[in-house]
């Protein structure tokens, strides 16, 4: 039964039982504000800074914003019109326009990489999977941070707003870098030249000039941690020792001079 008892989440069902089929995108519009406003709060409780950060989590990034805006209204109508919140929040739908400049470039990179393999190690693919888990985890805090920020009225000296707005952009950007390298990621076999090194060995190497040895996981410059032991083969050390063998001696040009390295040994 609709009234101010209403969950979002149920006032969400409601909603789409209340929309014929070729209206799907609105009830999944439905859904994602319960999702991000909390599923068990009651929609009677939701408050127009609640709707406003909302629609400033989206409104500059997504390509679409102006749907999304669209539908995210018809369900605040709803619940208006079946008395399960007493304010009429539609009025506080209102994309920001401020960041359109911002996003219009960033789409060509990203549909770059849509055609680029990424090689990734398996410990490698494990690792961006985690903190790609670990960075939505944080989704919720940063949600209410922001509905926080926008309840203060006074924009125009409102630094926790705009710290919020961008650790939002900042958590929003990666989890998109992190998501399309997954999508695209081809993890490496057991390489079929265990001599040779490239991307996945392990390398050891002599320096010639100190005589320090250094051992290094050769991995992309995605996963490269060099005080880990972990060595982009992007990087100057590892675009010269790749596809050279144990023997072999590679001169690396550095600021204080060219270095000498002696490949000891690979390892797969």
């Amino acid at each position: 039964m609709a009234d101010e008892t209403s969950t979002v989440s149920q006032a969400a069902r409601l909603f789409g039982q209340s929309l014929p089929p070729d209206q799907h995108s609105h009830v999944q519009e439905a859904f994602r504000f319960a999702r991000w406003v909390g599923e068990e709060r009651l929609i009677a409780d939701i408050k127009p800074p609640d709707v406003e950060a909302y629609v400033e989590s989206f409104g500059a990034n997504s390509p679409n914003a102006n749907s999304r805006a669209e539908a995210l209204k018809n369900f605040l109508a709803y619940a208006h019109k079946q008395r399960m919140m007493r304010e009429r929040l539609v009025s506080h739908v209102r994309v920001r326009r401020g960041g359109t400049n911002r996003t219009a470039a960033r789409p060509e990179p990203v549909v770059q990489q849509e055609k680029q393999e990424v090689h990734l190690t398996a410990d490698g693919l494990q690792a961006l999977t985690r903190e790609l888990e670990q960075l939505k985890a944080q989704r919720p805090k940063i949600a209410a941070d922001l509905r926080d920020a926008m309840a203060d009225k006074d924009f125009r000296e409102n630094a926790p707003l705009d710290a919020a707005r961008e650790a939002q952009g900042q958590l929003e950007a990666r989890i998109r870098e992190l998501e399309q390298t997954l999508r695209n990621a081809v993890v490496i076999a057991d390489a079929e030249q265990a001599e040779v090194a490239q991307l996945g060995s392990t390398v050891v190497l002599h320096n010639v000039s100190n005589g320090a040895r250094l051992t290094y996981l050769l991995v992309s410059a995605r996963e490269a941690s060099p005080a880990q032991g972990r060595l982009s083969v992007e990087s100057p050390v590892g675009r010269a020792v790749v596809g050279h063998r144990p023997g072999d001696e590679v001169e690396v040009a550095a600021p204080g001079g060219t270095l000498r390295f002696k490949v000891e040994s690979v390892q797969v």
